[in-house]
C-alpha cells in the first residue's frame, strides 16, 4: 500500500460495475475489491482500509448483514452503502442503522470522491476526540492514560502506554519497527532489541489480551481485532 495513501475497499457482486468502481477510483485511492463478502471481510477483519464502499443487494448475504459485521470488527470504520435501488425505506434503514452514507446508482465520480474523504476524515477527527478506546475487554482511558483489562487495572510504564496506544489507534495496521522508536524516542538512538524487550514486557502485562499484539518478522508490530 502506498504510504499516506487512503485504502478503500468496494464490495460488489456485479463485476462489471465493480471494475468501473475500481478504475474510477484508483487516481485518488488504493482499492481493494470483492465480489464474495466473506472475502471482503476477511480481508477487512485483517487489513488496513479507510473506508468501505458496499453494495445493498448482494445474493446470498444482504449488505445490512455486511454492515453489522464490519460494525463488529472495526466499529470506527466509516461504511458508505451504495445501491441501484431507489426505495426510500431501505435508504432510511440503512441511515437508521449508522451508515454513513446512502448513495444512489449511478453517482458521478467527483461526487463519490467527495464523499470518501469527508466521511474518512470525520471518522478520524472523531478517533481523535474518543476519550476512551475499546477492544474486547480491554479499556484504554485516554485521559487518564490508564488501562483497564477485564475490569482490572494494569500498570504500565509510560513507553509501554504508548506503544499500545499507537498499535490500538491503528488496528490492523502493521507499525514498521523503526517507526516506531522514531515515534517514542525520535532522536535518542534505540536498538531494536529495546523495542522487543518493552513489547514483551508489555505482553506479559495484557495476557490474555496479549494474544491480539502480532509480530511480523523483520516488518513490525501490529493489533489484529
Amino acid at each position: 500500500m502506498e504510504k499516506n495513501r487512503m485504502h478503500v475497499t468496494i464490495i460488489d457482486d456485479n463485476k462489471d460495475l465493480l471494475e468501473v468502481l475500481s478504475s474510477s477510483l484508483s487516481d485518488q485511492f488504493t482499492i481493494e475489491s470483492f465480489t464474495e463478502p466473506d472475502k471482503g471481510l476477511d480481508f477487512i477483519r485483517n487489513n488496513h482500509t479507510d473506508a468501505i464502499l458496499l453494495d445493498l443487494h448482494i445474493p446470498g448475504k444482504d449488505g445490512f448483514q455486511v454492515y453489522e459485521e464490519v460494525k463488529r470488527a472495526k466499529q470506527n470504520l466509516p461504511v458508505l452503502f451504495l445501491t441501484g435501488d431507489s426505495d426510500m425505506g431501505a435508504r432510511v434503514k440503512g441511515l437508521e442503522i449508522g451508515a454513513d452514507d446512502f448513495l444512489l446508482k449511478p453517482v458521478q465520480t467527483e461526487e463519490l470522491v467527495a464523499r470518501i474523504r469527508n466521511r474518512i476524515a470525520l471518522s478520524k477527527r472523531n478517533l481523535q476526540n474518543n476519550k476512551v478506546i475499546k477492544f474486547k475487554d480491554l479499556v484504554i482511558d485516554l485521559d487518564g492514560h490508564q488501562v483497564i483489562l477485564n475490569n482490572q487495572a494494569v500498570r504500565l510504564t509510560p513507553k509501554e502506554y504508548q506503544l499500545l496506544l499507537v498499535l490500538s489507534q491503528n488496528p490492523n495496521r502493521v507499525i514498521h519497527k523503526d517507526d516506531l522508536i522514531h515515534m517514542l524516542w525520535k532522536d535518542v538512538h534505540v536498538e531494536v532489541n529495546n523495542l522487543d524487550t518493552h513489547f514483551s514486557n508489555l505482553r506479559r502485562k495484557l495476557k490474555p489480551f496479549s494474544t491480539h499484539i502480532k509480530t511480523l518478522k523483520n516488518l513490525g508490530y501490529v493489533l489484529r481485532i
